[in-house]
């Protein structure tokens, strides 16, 4: 819902009062050159959140956007949400500019769970884009006990950051032509032992549009169920607003 008319974003916020909410900036912290932390703070008590649901945010009268926070905490009425801040879009721009104490016009988290409790291993696939998803993905799987691995298409300026805190990934430089053939060949480089664990696992890949299409291709080429394989993605080369 990259963009609707005032008048109808209106009376869907009337008609669905009890979906959207107003939060709070309580924190804001710049983690990379492209990476910004807001922690939004407001009555969560309706909330119910799992691994993978987004909350819509408002960014003018007219424009919203889909973000998924990277921590959710219904208890204590908070959630962190994880912006890359790269594009020059008004997205960035508005949150560039909040300072705490701003407020400003969200959903509550609504989505499927892309989280299947009962597999023991899980591979995840993105970008920098992805960074606030994987964390909470991580959270979950260290509270399960269960395996997560995975590759991070990442910039120069993100990797600091992503090494100490999703030790779990592996990373390759994000191309500037967007292809992604050294992902692909990172998952042929796979051994048979622990391919032959991963394939019966969840796959997750995030992201850039057309770099889902092509993993999930080399995913299929090596036998893994489409069941297993959920797709979201976050971005697409000249298209605004996902």
């Amino acid at each position: 819902m990259p963009k609707i008319p005032k008048l109808i974003g209106t009376i869907v916020k009337t008609a669905w009062s009890r979906m959207f909410i107003t939060v709070t900036v309580a924190e804001k912290e710049q983690l990379t050159n492209e990476l910004l932390r807001i922690r939004f703070t407001g009555d969560l008590s309706n909330a119910k959140y799992e691994v993978g649901q987004t909350v819509l945010m408002q960014i003018s009268d007219t424009e919203y956007r889909n973000y998924t926070p990277s921590t959710f905490n219904v208890t204590e009425g908070y959630f962190d949400v994880i912006f890359h801040q790269k594009s020059k879009g008004p997205a960035t721009a508005y949150f560039k500019q909040l300072i705490v104490g701003s407020k400003l016009t969200t959903s509550l988290p609504r989505g499927l769970n892309v989280y299947d409790e009962n597999t023991y291993y899980h591979f995840f696939y993105g970008d920098d884009t992805c960074i606030g998803f994987c964390k909470a993905l991580q959270e979950m799987m260290k509270k399960n006990n269960h395996k997560l691995e995975g590759l991070l298409e990442i910039d120069k300026d993100a990797l600091l950051y992503v090494n100490e805190h999703l030790p779990y990934m592996e990373y390759i430089q994000k191309s500037e032509d967007r292809e992604m053939y050294p992902a692909v060949d990172y998952l042929e480089s796979i051994d048979t032992y622990r391919w032959n664990k991963l394939i019966h696992g969840q796959f997750y890949l995030m992201g850039n549009g057309k770099s889902i299409q092509k993993f999930r291709k080399a995913l299929r080429a090596k036998g893994v169920s489409a069941n297993n394989i959920i797709t979201q993605p976050f971005w697409i080369q000249g298209k605004m607003g996902l």
